[in-house]
């Protein structure tokens, strides 16, 4: 792979020659200026403005009209670890696949290594997960429509895309020396959120949707199932870059009718584990991995 960085007087101009993918900074439309090399994107905004507001510090911020929004700066816990003084930048991504234009733009803006820190959309979770369960997604599959509109072979359509291997030992490491208990899972991706959590909600349809279900737990081949909107996107837009992705998901209670996964009784618990596991331990892990 091929990484060429021009200076043209006050600007930035860069030029991405890795994978399959050649598309310079000028021509983004979302992200308009440079990045570091390692950020953390989520798709809840919430989420994504307490991360950066409260674990970054000399923090600078750009956004656009869309929604998307950057937040440049370091690690504010970093200590006297070098290491972890590294530029950072923590990135807001639309839901859905309209993620992917944002980490497009965001590894042409100079970014190489992308965690998604997200939720869990699977159907029904057992009640452990709710409770300090760390879910690692080293494959995504059912990923078919922006494959098709990325001019991906009709062969590779909806197959697995794995996670960044270097991400993965990084991650594993961390989790070890911190003895965290890890699953690693499949993350099936959702086009559609409703149909395929629940197909009883297009009742003509039923049996086709129910049918796609089993054929996904069958590629799984006896792994943990996750469900997301936005981890394959991820892992396509670095495969075709040749970069590094992976995504870390926590549970949240969205089975709750009454009350939203942030708010009343559920609140404490989603952000007890959001601020004693899952922050500190997705930035340390990104930070130690380095590329070969």
């Amino acid at each position: 792979y091929v990484y060429l960085t021009f200076s043209l007087t006050s600007s930035f101009f860069y030029l991405i020659m890795t994978g399959v993918i050649e598309l310079s900074l000028e021509q983004n439309l979302f992200i308009r200026k440079p990045v570091p090399e390692k950020g953390i994107v989520c798709s809840n905004a919430e989420r994504a403005e307490r991360v950066a507001t409260e674990y970054l510090q000399d923090v600078e911020t750009f956004s656009c009209s869309w929604g998307a929004k950057v937040w440049t700066g370091t690690y504010r816990h970093a200590g006297g670890d070098r290491r972890q003084r590294q530029p950072l930048f923590v990135a807001l991504a639309p839901v859905g696949s309209g993620s992917g234009l944002v980490f497009t733009e965001l590894f042409a803006a100079g970014a190489h290594f992308l965690v998604r820190y997200g939720s869990d959309d699977v159907k029904n979770p057992e009640p452990y997960e709710y409770r300090n369960c760390v879910k690692i997604i080293d494959e995504t599959d059912n990923l078919h429509g922006y494959c098709q509109a990325s001019g991906v072979d009709p062969s590779e359509w909806g197959t697995s895309v794995f996670a960044s291997p270097l991400l993965l030992e990084s991650f594993q490491q961390e989790a070890s020396e911190r003895d965290i208990v890890t699953e690693i899972r499949i993350c099936h991706h959702l086009e559609n959120y409703h149909s395929l959590r629940n197909p009883n909600c297009i009742p003509s349809r039923r049996d086709v949707l129910q049918q796609q279900l089993d054929d996904l737990k069958q590629n799984a081949k006896g792994k943990k199932e996750s469900f997301d909107m936005e981890s394959a996107v991820l892992f396509r837009c670095a495969k075709d870059f040749g970069r590094h992705a992976i995504s870390v998901l926590q549970t949240v209670h969205k089975e709750d009718c009454e009350c939203d996964p942030y708010e009343g009784k559920h609140r404490e618990q989603a952000l007890r584990d959001e601020t004693q596991i899952f922050v500190d331990y997705i930035f340390c892990a990104l930070l130690r991995a380095e590329a070969a």
